[in-house]
């Protein structure tokens, strides 16, 4: 069953249930009113032909006859007075013997129903010794209830069918938005484009708020399946990178090791091989390692340390990697009381990557190591005199794997920049590249002041 048809199955009962309280509280009205109106006439009737009766005298019953359908001056056994178009003598109430005033419904021999009311007069000895009945027919109320009856179940079947015939109109107005909206989920299902929107219905009520809401849960989605998507690729680059980095490693130690075994010797020039590409393959797997923990959200533990210390230990350690360049440092001394938050071994780390890569691409000239504050944090700045990173490639060099230029791949990984990239990012800072070519290049680590 459609949510339309229930929507239109309950709106029908509802209008059902509404009519036949309608008709039956019309119908109880009508008839309380008729009686209630009946009895008023007959009670005033009856008091003016008491008035003359209480007098000893005998009432002119024709000239109040236009008021009721018959009425009459009666002792219990015998009727002293009468008029009207009644047949029959009407007994004589029970309650209206005891002295009190009492309305009945009684039919006379013409089967003619009527509404009686008796007025008993009390003597001295407070006994009733005569009574006044005076009747009004009941055929007009009976018509008027019967002709009732018969028009209020059909006007009830024509309203309703009217009524669920606008119930079915409303609804389908009001789910058209609705069925739009699974419409388009059902077209995004079935093309997987989350480019597809449901038409905005212009309104401010909970529908449009629902489309509204939908559409945004598309852009959030379709944005999440974007980066997903270059997240899937990159992975997958990632991986066909470092199978092709090691495959090199594995290669080179293999040929070296079949080289041996057919000279029967050890060589060593292969042995040296052997080691370096053993040492490039252990450090190209913990680069490995610790991208891997980057994507799974790792963090360091940090607290605060003294940055003048730890980018001197970092320059101290650097003169010790392979270089045939001048290396220069500039380290203000207020240096030493700049307070960081971070991890001291990580924030090592990307400054030997960056003094490393600048021995490593620099073939002549000099390489420096400067720092100072910028804004409200601080700014390490390692430059080289190489020959500079081309335009077109600079925004791609913290890439995983990526190679600018084969001149400047020396022996790397190509995983270094990405890995100081990401820990500068986990501690706050920034990590930018500026580089102009011919002129060389220079690499800003921006951190935080605690």
């Amino acid at each position: 069953m459609t949510f339309r048809l229930r929507l239109t199955l309950l709106y029908s009962g509802l209008i059902a249930l509404a009519m036949v309280l309608f008709s039956g509280a019309l119908f109880g009205i009508f008839r309380y009113t008729f009686l209630y109106e009946v009895d008023n006439t007959l009670r005033a009737t009856a008091t003016d032909i008491a008035v003359p009766v209480s007098r000893n005298r005998i009432p002119d019953l024709e000239r109040i006859r236009d008021r009721s359908t018959f009425a009459q001056v009666r002792t219990e056994t015998q009727v002293v007075a009468q008029a009207g178009i009644a047949r029959g003598l009407f007994p004589l109430p029970e309650k209206a013997k005891a002295g009190q005033i009492t309305f009945t419904d009684e039919v006379d021999s013409d089967n003619v129903p009527l509404r009686l009311y008796t007025l008993p007069l009390l003597g001295q000895d407070g006994q009733p010794f005569i009574y006044v009945q005076v009747a009004y027919s009941l055929t007009l109320l009976n018509t008027v209830s019967r002709t009732l009856l018969a028009v209020l179940p059909f006007g009830t079947l024509l309203f309703l069918g009217l009524g669920a015939a606008g119930a079915w109109w409303v609804s389908r107005r009001a789910i058209a938005p609705i069925e739009s909206v699974a419409l388009a989920a059902q077209a995004i299902g079935s093309s997987q484009d989350l480019s597809l929107r449901v038409p905005d219905p212009g309104t401010e009520d909970e529908v449009g708020m629902l489309v509204t809401t939908f559409n945004d849960m598309l852009d959030q989605l379709q944005g999440l399946y974007g980066r997903l998507a270059a997240s899937v690729d990159a992975q997958q680059r990632f991986v066909a990178d470092a199978s092709h980095e090691l495959r090199t490693p594995l290669t080179i130690i293999r040929g070296n090791i079949d080289y041996m075994k057919k000279a029967g010797r050890l060589d060593p020039e292969a042995m040296a091989d052997i080691q370096s590409e053993a040492e490039r393959m252990s450090r190209l797997v913990d680069e490995l390692l610790t991208l891997a923990r980057a994507d799974a959200g790792q963090m360091p533990e940090m607290k605060p340390i003294a940055l003048g210390p730890l980018v001197a230990d970092a320059c101290r350690k650097a003169q010790a990697l392979p270089h045939q360049v001048e290396f220069h440092t500039e380290l203000p001394e207020a240096l030493a009381r700049v307070m960081v938050n971070g991890h001291a071994e990580w924030i090592t780390r990307v400054l030997l990557i960056l003094i490393e890569n600048a021995f490593k691409y620099t073939p002549s000239g000099s390489v420096t190591v400067r720092a100072g504050r910028q804004g409200n944090g601080v700014v390490v700045q390692v430059s080289d005199t190489g020959p500079g990173i081309a335009p077109e490639d600079l925004p791609h060099i913290f890439e995983r794997f990526y190679r600018a230029d084969r001149a400047r791949s020396r022996g790397g990984t190509g995983l270094g920049l990405a890995i100081a990239q990401w820990i500068a990012g986990v501690h706050g800072g920034t990590l930018k590249a500026e580089s102009e070519l011919g002129k060389g290049t220079t690499f800003s680590f921006w951190l935080p002041v605690a």
